[in-house]
């Protein structure tokens, strides 16, 4: 078995085909038995491992996103201070 990796994008593409072959949501999917007694067990492991992946990347983003903007705006504090002691010195 290879391991093969996936974008978001690619992600979403692929849970879409599944919701066009099946014509349902990923809600209905995750909820409803009766649609997932429609879903092959291939195309069931499949969708299930893409909606766990894209939960993983949406995670994974989000965090990357609180630390991103964490660190701007503490920089950016540390510049204000820089500047605030700088003006102090020079007065």
């Amino acid at each position: 078995m290879s391991e093969i990796i996936l974008t978001r994008r690619e992600i979403q593409l692929r849970l879409l085909e599944l919701q066009k072959k099946y014509q349902c949501s990923d809600m209905d999917f995750t909820s409803s038995t009766e649609v997932r007694s429609r879903v092959s067990d291939e195309d069931e492991f499949e969708w299930e491992a893409y909606l766990a992946h894209a939960d993983a990347l949406r995670e994974c983003e989000q965090a990357l996103h609180r630390d991103y903007l964490s660190r701007g705006i503490s920089v950016s504090h540390e510049d204000e201070d820089k500047s605030q002691v700088a003006a102090l010195l020079a007065a």
